[in-house]
């Protein structure tokens, strides 16, 4: 297979451009450079800002292409020069964001016909998943012109080697650090994460399958008690949780997500992104790796890149916060 990547040096875009090269794909890479590629000499590179293509660049989006896999567009801006430069194109993936959904708890979990969040809204906390949809929608436009084959991966929360997302790294840091852990969540708050290696794997798949429309890549609900002891105990630290409970932690004005993340309270809307239908994309055969193992990876990741964010809870205040629960 002849594939381009756009973007495909962080995060989710590395795993997919590994799993493409473990399969022997001819791979062309292109991005900005902000970034150090770990594939010099592997695959091809194009050095370019998306949204002023070089003469190369141009030439290169113009090629035949089996699959072009979109990793970084954030916004129409990120679009609109790339796109009518594309030249015969067997399938074009754009990676979203199941953040477009709205917050409507459902029975059945948020399916592809889910109700979306307005996509001309200004909101500060869906300011990322507005701009998403807005790609979403343009995309599905210029190649509907075109009948052009498009895949919309709309991806859950993911975790794994590479992350840079500090979401899963708060805990990480915090096993690694050992002690007593402040835990906030309520120990059934339903979590759902997805291994980057899975969706790189099942992204790969359905180029070969010409999978298209759109599909929720999100994985397994699991609960937070299930999700902090896999951390804590394969950290292998001496690590005491704290579970103070959720009224304790609001009384004492810890923020939700932004100081500890992936903590929702029960009142908040966002759980229902939590709960996400991922039957789809079983059905064309999304597989997921334990969660032990994921987290295995992650916190290898994580003991290479050691560092504690300034958002995070600070490391004074949580001891003082566990030593009055404890009274």
């Amino acid at each position: 297979m002849k594939i381009l990547v756009l973007g495909g040096t962080r995060f989710v875009g590395r795993h997919i451009v590994e799993e493409c090269l473990r399969r022997g794909d001819d791979v062309t890479v292109l991005y900005r450079g902000r970034s150090p590629s770990p594939f010099a000499g592997i695959a091809r590179h194009v050095l370019t800002d998306r949204r002023a293509p070089t003469v190369e660049a141009a030439a290169v989006l113009a090629e035949p292409w089996d699959a072009v896999i979109d990793t970084s567009a954030r916004d129409v801006d990120d679009l609109s020069p790339v796109l009518p430069l594309l030249g015969n194109v067997g399938q074009y993936t754009l990676l979203s964001t199941c953040g477009v959904y709205r917050r409507a708890p459902s029975r059945h979990g948020l399916t592809e016909r889910a109700a979306t969040i307005p996509a001309d809204a200004s909101h500060p906390v869906r300011a990322s998943a507005t701009r998403k949809l807005r790609c979403e929608r343009y995309v599905r436009r210029r190649l509907d012109r075109i009948n052009g084959p498009l895949l919309i991966a709309r991806l859950g929360l993911v975790i794994g080697r590479y992350d840079d997302s500090d979401r899963l790294a708060y805990w990480l840091e915090r096993a690694l650090r050992g002690g007593d852990v402040l835990v906030p969540m309520d120990d059934r708050q339903v979590i759902q994460l997805i291994d980057a290696t899975d969706v790189a794997r099942f992204l790969r798949d359905a180029v070969d399958q010409q999978l298209t429309g759109v599909v929720n890549v999100a994985g397994a609900r699991t609960d937070a008690r299930t999700l902090v002891d896999t951390v804590l105990t394969r950290a292998g630290r001496a690590v005491t949780p704290c579970r103070v409970g959720e009224e304790f932690a609001l009384t004492h004005r810890l923020q939700p997500w932004t100081e500890i993340p992936l903590w929702l309270p029960a009142s908040s809307p966002e759980l229902a992104l939590m709960s996400v239908n991922n039957s789809r994309a079983t059905d064309a055969g999304l597989t997921l790796r334990p969660l032990p193992d994921s987290i295995t990876d992650a916190l290898g990741w994580q003991a290479l890149r050691r560092g504690w964010s300034q958002r995070w809870l600070d490391h004074a205040r949580e001891r003082d916060l566990i030593q009055r629960w404890r009274g």
